[in-house]
């Protein structure tokens, strides 16, 4: 079990591609695409309509829709394992990977190996007592050896996961096959995205595939309640199957993001600019000129 949990951990917030990194990074995406969308929208209406570049906009918006759809995707991702060639950090490969060892998962290990913690709060209470009466009155610190809440708090976590009372449970009980239920019933909340964005990110899916398939509308406001219900979602297996939660969701700026937002990205001319479209739209009609032979 020691090999999967650090699996599971490792998944969650310890990888490069960890799914903690992903939230993160989907957050932070959205806080500057909303961020850039107020800044368009302030922009002030001239004759013709706001004075801003088309296809910069164009290239902002498809990129960032492309990008949040396929990170859904990708954090959703059940049709791949935890482990080996093809393995994948996705919170759908962890819970499919924690649920096939459900069994497994007894309240001795939930308390001892994955919080790593001691079992018998009562004991480390005990001791508790022991230290504090030997300190006499007055303020003193206590040894981390001797916090016997947590271990107290982590099996009344597993008597709810579990469905049983402290007068009832037991080291050997396992967590009641409904809360396996209830997250994947969380995650395929998200289902459509991630049909969405294979159909139209992943793959260059047919009109005859597409049909009846794709989302009409799908804007940010549910990208956020899409990114809102991934991160409970990572929290919750974090704080069960982990012992650690996913943390603070969108990262702080170490710099200023809104930096040079007020300036204009072209400031000399744009001749360099007409050179560089015109060279690639000469280049690109000459394609057409492959030979046979150079296949």
């Amino acid at each position: 079990m020691r090999e999967k949990i650090a699996a599971w951990k490792n998944a969650l917030d310890g990888d490069a591609n960890s799914v903690s990194q992903a939230l993160s990074h989907l957050a932070w995406n959205i806080a500057a695409f909303s961020s850039i969308g107020e800044a368009i929208r302030e922009a002030p209406e001239t004759e013709g309509g706001k004075k801003i570049n088309g296809v910069m906009i164009d290239l902002l918006v498809e990129g960032f829709w492309g990008s949040t759809m396929q990170a859904i995707r990708r954090l959703v991702d059940k049709a791949h394992p935890l482990y080996g060639r093809n393995g994948v950090c996705s919170l759908g490969a962890i819970l499919s990977d924690v649920r096939a060892v459900r069994n497994r998962i007894t309240r001795r290990v939930y308390v001892e190996q994955i919080a790593e913690l001691p079992y018998n709060y009562e004991e480390v209470r005990r001791r508790h007592e022991e230290y504090a009466w030997q300190q006499g009155p007055g303020a003193f610190w206590v040894p981390r050896e001797f916090h016997y809440e947590i271990s107290e708090q982590r099996h009344a976590e597993f008597d709810w996961l579990s469905g049983t009372t402290p007068g009832t449970s037991s080291d050997a009980d396992v967590i009641q096959e409904g809360i396996f239920d209830r997250l994947d019933a969380r995650l395929a909340r998200l289902d459509r995205v991630v049909e969405h964005a294979t159909l139209h990110y992943a793959h260059a899916a047919t009109e005859a595939s597409r049909n009846g398939r794709v989302l009409d509308q799908w804007g940010l406001d549910d990208a956020k309640a899409a990114l809102k219900e991934l991160y409970e979602v990572a929290e919750l297996i974090g704080r069960w199957f982990c012992f650690s939660g996913v943390g603070m969701l969108l990262p702080t700026p170490q710099f200023d993001q809104f930096e040079h937002l007020d300036q204009p990205l072209l400031q000399g001319s744009r001749a360099s600019l007409d050179a560089l479209w015109n060279a690639f739209d000469e280049e690109t009609q000459r394609w057409y000129q492959i030979n046979n032979e150079d296949l």
